[in-house]
């Protein structure tokens, strides 16, 4: 009896591993995205991110596509956004006002402890993830697929937020998704950056070129007077208080260039870095020093006078070709669209 009693709960364990063997089997395979924390500029302002609790989250990168949570792709559309995740459908409906979220409004900063131990884990770990090829959305009723170069693309879920593809959604805006990389190879101050804007005309396209190549002329105006300064060994207090003036001068002239009517180059502040009083401050003081006699050339030397010019002539030259990189491919991005 005891016999007859193994052997039916051997066949009967043996019923039970084999069906956990086959639903392991059956089971989605997972798929791993790791944050993506570059800045995401829409119509030049820099944009913030929520989840499903309307919390700041981060984008998630898989196989070189930036993912964007649902939550924020709704206000940007101007949806209300219902999911379902049990029923693997999500639904946006328009009659909304669209919104941008940005870092500055600070609608979005994280409220407790557990807020920023899941951006850490984002940021530390990223996710694991299963491709929903199954999932449906919508908008206003009608199906939106997702796919890039030919090849479908999937929503996923991380934690209880629904992503979806970011090019995906700018370009439902009716918008150009224009991924600029990191500059090489010359001084810079922005890292990479996507930037989501309204298209631009040719006419706007040449405009913004202008507007740059009349900014770099200046600029070297002012590196020409300000080399001169670096490289001397000693000066009249009045001449050298009027050399900081000619540099303050051709970088303030910049700001005040007809501003293009594009906003694409928003993003760089050019008016507000040309003539930004705290960035001058220290030239104004040595100035006024040198041109008083209170200090001589030799003090102001000291005090750090070249290294103010040096620093910020750099600076206004990264700014320069970060502007003219994401320009170029700007108009990359248009040609490519058509």
């Amino acid at each position: 009896m005891k016999s007859v009693f193994r052997r039916m709960f051997a066949g009967l364990l043996c019923v039970v591993l084999l069906g956990s063997v086959a639903s392991a089997l059956a089971a989605p395979a997972s798929d791993h995205v790791t944050a993506y924390i570059q800045n995401i500029y829409v119509d030049g302002q820099d944009a913030e991110f929520v989840n499903i609790e309307d919390k700041k989250t981060y984008l998630f990168s898989y196989n070189g596509t930036i993912y964007m949570p649902a939550n924020t792709a709704a206000k940007w559309l101007g949806c209300t956004l219902s999911v379902d995740r049990a029923g693997g459908k999500a639904a946006f409906t328009t009659g909304q006002a669209a919104l941008i979220q940005t870092k500055l409004s600070n609608s979005t900063v994280p409220l407790n402890d557990a807020d920023f131990a899941r951006l850490d884990r984002y940021w530390e770990s990223g996710a694991d993830v299963q491709l929903l090829r199954q999932f449906t959305v919508t908008v206003d009723g009608t199906p939106w697929t997702f796919s890039s170069g030919g090849t479908a693309l999937y929503p996923f879920f991380v934690d209880e937020t629904l992503y979806l593809p970011l090019r995906s959604v700018g370009e439902r805006m009716g918008k150009v998704v224009t991924w600029v990389p990191e500059p090489t190879g010359i001084p810079h101050y922005k890292s990479e950056l996507i930037s989501i804007d309204a298209p631009a005309t040719q006419a706007q396209l040449q405009e913004m070129q202008t507007y740059l190549d009349q900014a770099y002329a200046l600029y070297w105006k002012a590196v020409e007077v300000g080399q001169a300064l670096v490289d001397a060994a000693d000066l009249p207090g009045p001449k050298a208080a009027d050399m900081l003036d000619q540099i303050k001068g051709y970088l303030r002239q910049i700001g005040q260039l007809p501003v293009p009517s594009h906003h694409y180059l928003d993003k760089h502040e050019f008016p507000d870095l040309a003539v930004n009083t705290m960035v001058f401050s220290n030239f104004d003081y040595f100035s006024a020093a040198l041109r008083a006699g209170a200090l001589t050339f030799q003090d102001a030397v000291y005090g750090g006078m070249k290294s103010d010019v040096s620093i910020t002539l750099m600076g206004r030259y990264e700014i320069l070709n970060d502007a003219q990189n994401g320009l170029n491919r700007l108009t990359a991005s248009m040609a490519a669209a058509g």
